[in-house]
């Protein structure tokens, strides 16, 4: 059995012309970030890569903002999140999933946003949150980069559109001064299990609010809707089904935890959830519609 190169770039540049070598030669690179989906994934023998490209010692900073965005690199952790005291105001909704994160602190500390991003995995917490942060993505290539939003990105469960020479270097969050309350909530059958439905709600300056749900289609479901209907269960039930009602069977994500016909039947609930978190939480001034 030939032994896998271990491969650890200090530059970008570094790291884009190894994912190319490994190409060229026909190999299969594996990049990992924090390692707590990849570690596991190797010890399960469920990938099995020529070359594993760690980005640990990757010289881009962990988190770093100007006047209009905030942006992430690939070491930002949830942790990292939680011990930046701007992380809060910046990235609301990322710091409150941060905070209820599946794992304690040793996940919290290793695991990193991109990672979460990239793996495009409908239950985890991560990748509806940053579409709900209308968050764009950076990958680079020896070719050059691109950007695109991260809904772009979730092009299907666990196979987002990165290419194989290709890595994300970071995440960007715009500022949005419109955004004025924001709320969290997912369900999970135990604590120590991955969620089976999550939502972010982001409550707008006209009272209107955006619910993004994960875990109940095979990428991020973001949808607008009024106010009245974001305060009124009832109201926001019916509003749910009637946008479901057009998808078909095969839209709504299936797995071990719950099935497609669950995720359809609980959405309303979690979205609900998120929504009260989010409006209890306006500005004081504001009032609840």
């Amino acid at each position: 059995m030939n032994s896998r190169q271990i491969i650890r770039p200090r530059t970008v540049t570094e790291a884009t012309t190894a994912l190319a070598e490994v190409e060229a030669k026909g190999g299969r690179a594996l990049v990992v970030g924090g390692g707590t989906i990849a570690v596991p994934q190797l010890i399960r023998r469920e990938v099995d890569p020529t070359d594993i490209v760690d980005l640990g010692d990757l010289e881009i900073p962990r988190m770093w903002h100007d006047e209009n965005t905030v942006r992430l690199g690939p070491a930002a952790s949830y942790q990292s999140l939680l011990d930046t005291p701007c992380a809060e105001r910046y990235m609301p909704l990322l710091h409150l999933m941060a905070k209820g994160i599946t794992g304690g602190i040793q996940i919290r500390s290793q695991g990193t946003i991109i990672g979460s991003l990239v793996c495009a995995r409908p239950y985890s917490d991560a990748p509806a949150v940053l579409v709900a942060h209308a968050a764009h993505v950076t990958l680079a290539s020896s070719h050059g980069t691109r950007t695109m939003p991260a809904e772009e990105f979730l092009t299907s469960p666990e196979h987002p559109d990165l290419r194989p020479d290709e890595l994300v270097t970071e995440v960007i969050l715009p500022l949005r001064p419109e955004a004025v309350s924001h709320g969290y909530y997912k369900l999970k059958f135990a604590e120590s299990s991955w969620p089976v439905v999550t939502c972010a709600c982001t409550v707008l300056a006209d009272g209107t609010a955006e619910l993004t749900l994960g875990g109940v289609r095979g990428v991020p479901w973001k949808i607008h809707v009024s106010a009245s209907a974001a305060n009124d269960p009832r109201q926001l039930r019916d509003t749910l089904e009637d946008r479901m009602s057009a998808f078909t069977e095969e839209d709504f994500w299936a797995d071990i935890r719950a099935d497609g016909a669950y995720r359809r039947r609980v959405a309303a609930t979690v979205a609900s959830r998120a929504s009260r978190h989010a409006f209890a939480r306006l500005p004081s001034g504001m009032e609840q519609p």
